[in-house]
């Protein structure tokens, strides 16, 4: 009888821990996540410079960027885009890299890359969104990036009318060895990143402050490498008379159904 009464205890217990669990899982963005249908709308695995979708920067941004931006620090072999860092003249300054931006702006969805960042300390490697004064609009961004201070981490970050709210992770991985693939899902509620599928980060919309809110503006999708001067506390420093590289697989924009 004692032995029945355990069993009936423990089927129970079974039972209600599966419906807590399931009520959990309706409320959370994770599981909400993966019943939504994106639909393709920007796929370029980097076969060539595709100038419709794609433009190369040729400019300089200006502290704390040590490099300009220069159309041939981007190169395209073996459906691989390769940016170069080198010192070089460019846009006024005495280092050179590559920037390559949409024309077009996009809002929610999914965006992904799949790449391997630089290692040379000083350099940070990312993916983003960004639109602000230069587009007409305020400052909004959302960002992976790979701080070549140490390689093992990786930095989420968003703005929302220029104030930003960055967080570190530990990647359990050297980002510079080998190609990850990282994405992040910008929902009017939400965000949500990942690193190889694995979700890492959520921060969620607060409706109270604006700055201290989630990004409501377009962005242009950027993937860039570029070479930090006067922020060494967080960047590193950068070697001068070195050159360096990131290399991009593919990148992706996935709207909500």
């Amino acid at each position: 009888m004692q032995i029945k009464l355990f069993i009936i205890t423990l089927l129970l217990f079974f039972f209600s821990a599966c419906n807590s669990t399931n009520e959990e899982s309706n409320t959370s963005p994770t599981q909400n996540i993966e019943k939504i249908l994106y639909s393709t709308e920007l796929f370029d695995n980097f076969e060539y410079n595709d100038q419709t979708i794609w433009q190369l920067a040729n400019w300089a941004n200006g502290s704390p960027f040590l490099n300009g931006w220069c159309p041939d620090q981007i190169d395209f072999n073996a459906s691989i885009l390769t940016i170069n860092l080198q010192e070089k003249d460019c846009n006024t300054q005495s280092y050179a890299s590559g920037e390559y931006r949409t024309y077009n702006t996009y809002k929610y969805g999914r965006y992904s890359s799949r790449f391997q960042a630089s290692e040379v300390n000083g350099t940070i490697t990312s993916l983003f969104t960004y639109t602000g004064a230069a587009e007409g609009t305020e400052w909004d961004e959302i960002d992976i990036e790979i701080i070549a201070k140490d390689t093992t981490k990786v930095q989420f970050n968003y703005f929302r009318n220029g104030e930003e709210h960055p967080k570190v992770f530990n990647l359990g991985f050297d980002a510079s060895k080998e190609m990850h693939t990282y994405s992040f899902v910008w929902h009017a509620d939400y965000i949500q990143y990942y690193v190889d599928e694995k979700l890492f980060y959520t921060v969620y919309e607060n409706h109270l402050e604006d700055n201290d809110s989630l990004p409501v503006n377009a962005g242009k999708i950027i993937i860039n490498m570029w070479a930090a001067t006067g922020i060494d506390d967080w960047s590193g420093t950068y070697p001068l008379h070195t050159s360096s590289s990131a290399k991009y697989d593919w990148v992706k924009y996935e709207s909500f159904n």
